[in-house]
């Protein structure tokens, strides 16, 4: 999926490298979970399920909460809408659903890129069954992204499965927090499940911070006082702050 975004300004930058540490803040790889989607509509027959399983990255909350993108239903999911996470059967209802009631009318592909990076992909999903390794982190604060230290995208691995942490080159804060881009090393966007993989962090004082999740990736032109520069294989992550986490209620 390739973006072309004309008039960003890059409001704030991160170089994380600097005084980083070389592993991964402590339990930022835990609660990370497989999820598929075995529902997948036939773009041309939609009355019929094509023989394709969309696999996304999801991070398990709370005993009974887990967080992901909202692409993970490409139209609304109905009450029987079956999912898988780390291979099981699922029972859930949806707390919160970034493109609730929206998904009819969007065509991600063709719309501008001013609509996507505004776009609130997140789903929050109450499940029926339990889970025990839950990640323990705070959102991101809005007033507090200019202390976030030590960033590396969560991720899982298309052949193996296993989790991996990557450090982020560089983060970008774009237009005043709406969204985020993250600059990977190597051919990061190659070979993960990248949708709904969680940005880790620190704080100053060591608190382990959700940054956001990711929500596409791409390709981006940006102009800014009249010079053109392009940043290839972009990461583009949903901010925390944006998500209601105050919708969840855990028995």
């Amino acid at each position: 999926m390739k973006r072309t975004l004309c008039n960003a300004v890059l409001a704030l930058c991160l170089f994380p490298l600097a005084g980083c540490l070389h592993a991964p803040p402590a339990g930022a790889t835990r609660g990370i979970v497989e999820i598929k989607n075995t529902q997948v509509r036939d773009g041309d027959n939609p009355d019929q399920f094509v023989l394709h399983i969309n696999t996304l990255t999801g991070v398990v909350i709370g005993e009974h909460t887990v967080l992901t993108v909202a692409h993970t239903f490409a139209d609304e999911p109905s009450s029987d809408h079956q999912i898988t996470i780390d291979g099981r059967v699922i029972e859930y209802t949806i707390i919160a659903d970034g493109w609730g009631g929206l998904r009819s009318d969007q065509d991600l592909a063709d719309k501008p890129a001013e609509m996507n990076d505004i776009q609130e992909d997140y789903l929050l999903l109450k499940t029926t069954e339990s889970f025990s390794d839950i990640a323990q982190f705070v959102p991101l604060e809005y007033e507090r992204a200019d202390e976030l230290r030590n960033l590396y995208l969560v991720t899982r691995r298309v052949e193996t499965g296993k989790v991996e942490a990557m450090l982020a080159k560089r983060v970008s804060f774009v237009k005043d927090l709406r969204y985020i881009l993250v600059d990977l090393p190597g051919k990061a966007h190659e070979g993960f499940y990248l949708s709904g993989s969680p940005l880790i962090g620190t704080y100053e004082d060591g608190t382990l911070v959700l940054v956001g999740i990711v929500k596409g990736t791409g390709d981006l032109l940006i102009e800014s006082d009249g010079v053109e520069r392009k940043f290839d294989h972009q990461f583009f992550v949903f901010p925390a702050y944006r998500i209601p986490f105050d919708l969840i209620t855990e028995p």
